[in-house]
């Protein structure tokens, strides 16, 4: 029962599809070349009548797993069963004649119905106000007076409503786990406490943040904003200091560590150049396209580009055609892909690349060294590749490196005082953590 509750959100959007047609179909003109559509307008409204039954069954089934809170969902679901009866209604009457004249208006009923379900809907899913309101995906704490600032008012909150509320708030609960104030955060979900006042490394709502984005338990969702190295040092810093809800900054003696943390922040470099460049040649661009290649703009009115390669199989061809865009590539993802130290002499070459992964590929030591030229680098992927601390130690001279993971690498966690060390300025992340498997992991189908 639990899986067909899960499948509500795909069967949820089959009844709007087919509904929609019906109303089209019903306020067409109907002149010749549109009189038969009219024959095929109840076989599509009972056809639409099962999808959105199917929709509120599913969606019953989904409420009762306990991730959303009832008056949250209440009016979703009420208006659900509404469309779906008229719906029913509908199509029952349009085999009827001596309802002829109440067509359009059952039509028009049902239309709004759609709309006011389906914005219920995306409300449960999205939070409030989300069709209206210009939300941004990062707290914006740059503005925040650190000398008046209270600290989890200020600071944390907008982070967990910024990154965790849409999946953790009043509205909708995964794992029973709400983080919209400060009773419900303490108490935790299904799986059992996420905080642990003092100890970042006990508490669940660091470590996910810190698994590999491709981990099952990495949170947020990869679909979903991350938290950015910023966010994620303020909540540490919470923490480790005690987690009160009540202090200010000042009284929690963090002031000095929060003005770094923010400082280093507004100070970083632009992950896009500033201004821009001459366009790149779309011949080029086409020619990676082909090869399978994911090319696109880095912003909207930009010359600077971002390439993912992940379906390319030519990767000689398409490492031959990157050296060609090297004016405008500032992105590029190698990772899951046959690159070899071969490829990183060209790779050099690219030197505006302020992001790379290049995880699971087989570069070695030997091969790493030819990065140093890519000055500009802020953001290093080398998760589970063969490279050792040495070879990490040869990219000292990358001054702009802002993040470096090398989980599964050949580094190891004692050298890691030595490795930041070599780049005080740059957030290691070695993964490794251990996460418990959560009651809400796993879906037993019965």
């Amino acid at each position: 029962m639990e899986f067909i509750g899960r499948l509500h959100p795909l069967l949820v959007h089959l009844p709007i599809g087919i509904l929609l047609l019906v109303v089209l179909f019903e306020w067409l003109p109907f002149r010749k070349p549109y009189k038969s559509l009219r024959r095929s307008i109840r076989i599509i409204l009972w056809l639409g009548f099962f999808a959105a039954l199917s929709s509120v069954v599913s969606g019953l089934l989904l409420k009762e797993n306990g991730d959303y809170e009832w008056q949250s969902v209440k009016q979703h679901q009420f208006a659900g069963i509404a469309l779906t009866l008229i719906t029913g209604v509908y199509a029952w009457a349009r085999g009827q004649k001596q309802f002829k004249r109440i067509y359009k208006f059952l039509s028009v009923l049902m239309l709004a119905l759609i709309i006011v379900t389906g914005h219920l809907g995306g409300t449960l899913t999205h939070g409030e106000g989300f069709l209206f309101e210009a939300k941004s995906n990062n707290a914006d704490l740059a503005q925040v007076n650190l000398q008046q600032a209270h600290f989890y008012n200020d600071l944390v909150q907008p982070i967990l409503d910024s990154k965790c509320y849409a999946c953790h708030g009043s509205g909708k609960q995964k794992g029973k786990l709400r983080l919209d104030a400060p009773e419900h955060i303490l108490k935790g979900g299904k799986g059992g406490v996420v905080l642990v006042a003092g100890k970042t490394d006990e508490s669940e709502m660091i470590n996910r943040t810190l698994l590999p984005l491709d981990d099952d338990d990495h949170m947020p969702p990869k679909e979903k904003a991350q938290l950015t190295p910023t966010e994620i040092e303020i909540l540490k810093l919470w923490i480790s200091s005690g987690a009160d809800f009540n202090k200010s900054v000042i009284e929690s003696n963090q002031l000095t560590a929060l003005q770094k943390i923010i400082s280093t922040k507004a100070t970083s470099m632009a992950e896009v150049p500033e201004g821009n460049t001459d366009a790149a040649d779309q011949k080029i661009i086409q020619s990676l396209s082909r090869l399978g290649a994911v090319v696109l703009p880095v912003a909207d009115g930009s010359n600077y580009i971002s390439v993912n390669l992940v379906n390319v199989t030519a990767i000689d061809s398409s490492f031959d055609l990157l050296v060609k865009l090297k004016q405008q590539l500032v992105w590029l993802k190698a990772g899951d892909l046959p690159v070899a130290d071969s490829h990183l002499d060209q790779l050099s070459q690219l030197t505006q690349l302020s992001k790379l992964s290049l995880e699971r590929t087989a570069i070695t030591d030997s091969g790493l060294t030819q990065l140093n030229t890519l000055t500009n680098l802020q953001y290093l992927n080398l998760n589970q590749t063969k490279i050792t601390t040495t070879g990490i130690k040869s990219l000292e001279g990358l001054k702009n490196l802002q993040s470096l993971y090398i989980y599964g690498t050949g580094a190891k966690a004692t050298e890691l005082a030595a490795l930041q060390q070599a780049f005080p300025n740059t957030k290691i992340e070695f993964g490794n953590y251990i996460v418990p498997t959560l009651e809400t992991d796993t879906t037993i189908l019965k």
